[in-house]
């Protein structure tokens, strides 16, 4: 038996065939370049066709594995936009004479060796994403065509390292585990592995190779473990270990139908965090009350053009039906910032966090909000619908949105279209300024959900996105409680909702803390939904 130590990416065991993964025969070699017109005209041609390959590859991921795993490709779409990359290889071609392949792989190289160099592990797994979207960049310029990544039957595979877009694409009812050479737990493969729930085991080292072909094996994703030939005792404690996670599994389905309430009466509702129709049926599979926040931003960028108003009621509709008579909450589109949508052209900012996004762009481009709002009202007449509204930071901003709310109202009504008599038009509480104001702000909206992601970035100025912030980005932080405290008290006080749809629901430390404060609602990822009934219903508040 060899036993190998490695860096535990995803939590699962599993028992199985080894098979190493290939990626093809050797790259075609030797073109001669071209002029540096022709070579930067084949750059920007492959560039196109790989803007449209993720967009469909994001599509498919949303349908198939949901918002957090299409989000990946999104931020592959952005790296393909760097500006830095970009001109890295358009002065190579310019001014070095290298040909578009030749230009692409010394820059990827660079760029993935600045990463690596980098001491946030973060940062570091970035690398993976660089080589990625070159290896994709150099098959459309080298004509080839994408590997296909069919697996013949259940195996445990190995790599020197997989990219996002490989991992996505194969087969997950013949896919026990993936163990890999390279690889790091941040990376965006071991981010899929994850929420795919595919034990993973990386940084094996170079043991790995077509060789071990056919050998059983196993693994422990929780302990970063793979053993090849594993003698009867690994096997039995694989064994053990499943059965012990399929004992919690069981232990949480009894919490199932229940009511979310303390020991002593206090009582929530638990929704769950959607962003697709798969994340809907996932919501009513965990036994979630409702949708606590929709995102509804992946149909503008999954598209490569700007939705019409039946293309979103299609998606809205559909997610109304999922959820079965539970109520749905839709925020409206939050684009800016790091969702770019490509038929959307927006401005180079110095600080896009702050920029043009979310409520301020619909309030710059109204028909955004006006198609939006009429497909929302539309799909209000199929089921419970409440609309909210993202990054409100004054009180005049939620006043143009229920203007133009009504206004959308009274265009539905004048066509005798259906709709509900009542929608509950909300805000996200995700600046200090909305927390500031939240007194103010309940006597216009319905409702508060507070999203402590960027609450928390905004109020300490610390990047959310920024791997190297850690430490000072900390949603427990005195003043991020002081401000949800705030909010709630007011909330309270106006006698409207207030719930939590950000990373700060699922802290089951602080489910106590949040509940004592008055809390209503806890919204999150639809597999925490379980867990989370367990921590409220064992609580005395």
């Amino acid at each position: 038996m060899l036993a190998l130590q490695g860096t535990a990416a995803s939590a699962g065991t599993a028992a199985g065939v080894f098979l190493y993964f290939r990626r093809g025969g050797p790259a075609r070699q030797g073109r001669q370049a071209g002029t540096p017109e022709s070579e930067l005209l084949r750059f920007q041609s492959a560039l196109s066709q790989a803007d449209l390959q993720l967009q469909e590859l994001c599509r498919e991921t949303l349908a198939q594995a949901g918002e957090e795993c299409a989000q990946v490709f999104e931020i592959h779409r952005m790296m393909l936009q760097d500006e830095d990359f970009l001109d890295a290889v358009k002065d190579a071609i310019r001014q070095k004479g290298a040909g578009a392949e030749q230009a692409v792989e010394e820059v990827s190289r660079t760029f993935s060796e600045a990463f690596l160099a980098m001491q946030s592990p973060y940062m570091q797994a970035r690398s993976a994403d660089v080589q990625d979207i070159s290896l994709r960049l150099l098959r459309l310029l080298r004509g080839e065509e994408e590997p296909q990544l069919s697996l013949p039957f259940p195996v445990i595979l190995g790599a020197q390292d997989l990219c996002p877009s490989e991992t996505i694409r194969l087969d997950k009812t013949k896919l026990l585990a993936i163990v890999t050479a390279e690889g790091s737990q941040n990376s965006h493969t071991a981010i899929l592995a994850r929420t795919m729930g595919i034990p993973c085991v990386v940084c094996l080292g170079g043991v790995l190779s077509e060789e071990l072909d056919g050998r059983q094996a196993a693994v422990d994703g929780g302990e970063g473990m793979f053993w090849l030939e594993p003698t009867e005792e690994v096997r039995a404690h694989i064994q053990e270990k499943g059965m012990d996670l399929e004992a919690r599994r069981r232990e949480l389905e009894r919490w199932r139908g229940k009511p979310a309430q303390t020991k002593n009466g206090k009582k929530i509702s638990l929704l769950a965090n959607a962003g697709s129709i798969e994340d809907c049926r996932a919501a009513v599979e965990n036994d979630a009350e409702g949708i606590g926040l929709f995102r509804t931003e992946f149909q503008y960028l999954g598209s490569a053009h700007r939705p019409s108003e039946e293309e979103l009621f299609s998606v809205y509709r559909a997610a109304v039906e999922a959820m079965q008579g539970r109520p749905v909450t839709f925020r409206t589109i939050d684009l800016g910032a790091d969702k770019q949508a490509p038929w959307l052209p927006m401005e180079q900012e110095e600080n896009p966090a702050l920029g043009l996004r979310a409520v301020r762009l619909c309030l710059a481009d109204r028909e955004l909000l006006r198609t939006q709002l009429r497909a929302l009202y539309r799909a209000s007449a199929l089921g419970p619908v409440s609309i909210m509204a993202p990054m409100i930071a004054s009180l005049w901003e939620l006043q143009e949105v229920k203007r133009e709310a009504q206004a959308a109202r009274e265009g539905l009504r004048a066509q005798g279209v259906p709709m509900a008599e009542h929608v509950p038009l909300g805000i996200m509480v995700e600046t200090p300024a909305a927390a500031l104001l939240s007194a103010e702000l309940a006597g216009e909206a319905d409702f508060f959900s507070i999203g402590t992601n960027d609450l928390t970035q905004y109020t300490l100025a610390a990047d959310r996105q920024n791997g190297r912030l850690g430490p000072f980005y900390d949603a427990r932080h005195p003043a991020v409680l002081a401000l949800l405290r705030m909010t709630l008290e007011n909330a309270r006080a106006a006698g409207i909702p207030a719930g939590i749809c950000g990373d700060l629901a699922g802290d089951l430390a602080m489910t106590g803390a949040l509940l004592s404060m008055g809390i209503s609602s806890l919204s999150v990822p639809p597999g925490m939904v379980l867990p989370l009934r367990e921590r409220v219903c064992t609580l005395t508040v």
